[in-house]
């Protein structure tokens, strides 16, 4: 799942879904129903967090590797990119490039 925006460099973070049956991270947990794609209860794999850019989220597209599902509601987003921080499993490279990111979207936000 894309967490973040893209940067200025074409960068985002992204987050895997695994089942929450012997899962060691349930930082958070989601459950069946709280987005479409979602068959059976699940929490985020922050372990597994990594950045991109979004060229090779294109050729994953393009060839059909990834594919666009609905977007998730921004509640059940907050918590996810909130997870990031709280997590003992996200490693440090990738937490602070989710922190800048947050950041980067609030400074850009019109108040």
């Amino acid at each position: 799942m894309i967490a973040t925006e893209p940067n200025d460099a074409g960068l985002f973070a992204f987050v895997s879904f695994t089942s929450l049956k012997g899962a060691k991270d349930q930082t958070v947990i989601l459950r069946k129903g709280d987005h479409p794609f979602l068959k059976w209860d699940t929490c985020i794999a922050y372990a597994m967090a990594e950045i991109s850019h979004v060229d090779k989220l294109q050729g994953f597209i393009d060839a059909r590797v990834a594919k666009p599902h609905a977007d998730t509601s921004p509640g059940i987003l907050e918590e996810i990119v909130a997870g990031f921080a709280a997590s003992d499993f996200t490693r440090r490279r990738i937490a602070q490039f989710v922190k800048e990111a947050q950041r980067a979207k609030k400074d850009a936000s019109p108040i």
